[in-house]
């Protein structure tokens, strides 16, 4: 696996981001392209590396179509100024990723993308729902772990016409309690990601859907990863 390590200088942001893209393959001809937003946490604590390992031993053609890129959005301050809608950058790193970061990548990668699609936790799974909202017809797929939205979130879904996504979308039932280190405030993860799976439900979107006796906890999206990329690389 090529791990390619990068930065990227955005205007919008008056800032340089790391990021990173894994590819199997030199020739990606069909390209799976998977946006990770907290693509080191990923990297480091979900066991990414070694799932997308695990799936390409099991369907060796997907080699020839994976691209990951993975980004990292600085420290948990940083982060939550981005991916929160009440965040100082949030509506500026919006205009990052579609203005800036998602047309220069695919300009490198040069190849036809088949599938185009988003991954996220908590609320780097709040920032990948509004990026997708806000060219909806870009994205295949849209798949978030425990994501951290708001009513203001849900709002903006409701107000976007969407074309038939393909969402995966995972939530602990004990996730009510978690309160943010940042803002000190419960997020009521279990009660808002049931809003939104009924908000995706009334417009006709595919979702799979799924709630476990679990809490807010990295080691419950580690443990669910493979079944994120099953979902993203099934035949639909």
């Amino acid at each position: 696996m090529k791990k390619d390590n990068r930065k990227f200088h955005s205007s919008h942001l008056n800032k340089t981001l790391d990021y990173m893209v894994l590819t199997l393959s030199e020739n990606i001809e069909d390209a799976y392209l998977l946006y990770v937003q907290d693509g080191r946490d990923y990297l480091e604590l979900g066991g990414l590396e070694n799932v997308i390992q695990r799936l390409v031993c099991e369907t060796p053609e997907l080699a020839n179509r994976l691209v990951f890129v993975l980004i990292h959005p600085g420290d948990s301050v940083e982060r939550w100024n981005s991916f929160s809608r009440n965040g100082t950058s949030f509506s500026l790193f919006l205009r990052f990723m579609n203005d800036e970061f998602i047309p220069e990548i695919e300009r490198i990668l040069g190849a036809n993308v088949s599938r185009r699609g988003l991954l996220g936790d908590s609320l780097a799974g709040n920032i990948s729902l509004n990026i997708a909202l806000e060219r909806p017809e870009m994205w295949t797929h849209l798949l978030v772990q425990s994501p951290a939205v708001s009513a203001g979130d849900i709002g903006q879904l409701e107000k976007v016409e969407l074309p038939d996504w393909n969402v995966y979308q995972t939530v602990g039932t004990y996730e009510d309690e978690f309160v943010s280190s940042i803002s000190n405030e419960k997020l009521y993860i279990l009660t808002r990601n049931r809003q939104l799976y009924r908000s995706f439900l009334s417009k006709k979107i595919t979702v799979q859907y799924i709630e476990s006796e679990d809490e807010h906890l990295w080691k419950v999206w580690e443990r669910d990863l493979p079944s994120v990329l099953e979902f993203f690389v099934k035949e639909v």
